[in-house]
């Protein structure tokens, strides 16, 4: 899979569907299910079955034990949705999946290395818009220095 970087604005269709762009919809693994992931906060991911399971490997030692880490899986995996293309290679993106972006029309997707995201311009235009170079290396290393 190729590393999925940049960004592509467009728009919602009167159907609520949108065409991945191809540059990214190319990058994925051949016949591999895409699926929608409520996965960061106001923006939706599209991932490939394979890195869904990449990530989800911290759940390989989780025991029915475990009630918190049981939620967790439970909250996670009612979270996603397989992508349907419909053979004009459009996807309808979910109300409950809109509603959680507050997407209503014009939508940004976002390169994030092994999948995408779909967020509703406004919303990134706020958050992410302003943000100057020095600014996101700033919050970069202050986390990773929080680990240390």
């Amino acid at each position: 899979m190729k590393f999925l970087t940049g960004r592509v604005s467009h728009q919602l269709d009167a159907k609520n569907r949108i065409r991945i762009p191809a540059k990214y919809k190319n990058a994925f693994p051949d016949g591999e299910k895409l699926y929608f992931f409520e996965y960061n906060a106001g923006r939706i991911a599209v991932m490939p079955e394979s890195v869904i399971s990449e990530k989800m490997k911290v759940f390989d030692s989780v025991t029915p034990g475990d009630e918190d880490a049981m939620d967790a899986m439970a909250k996670l995996f009612s979270s996603m949705e397989e992508v349907a293309e419909d053979p004009q290679g459009r996807v309808q993106i979910p109300k409950q999946f809109r509603e959680y972006a507050a997407i209503q029309k014009d939508v940004i997707t976002v390169g994030m290395g092994t999948y995408i995201e779909i967020w509703a311009q406004e919303v990134f235009d706020a958050r992410i818009g302003g943000k100057t170079m020095q600014e996101v290396n700033a919050s970069l290393y202050k986390k990773s220095d929080s680990k240390a």
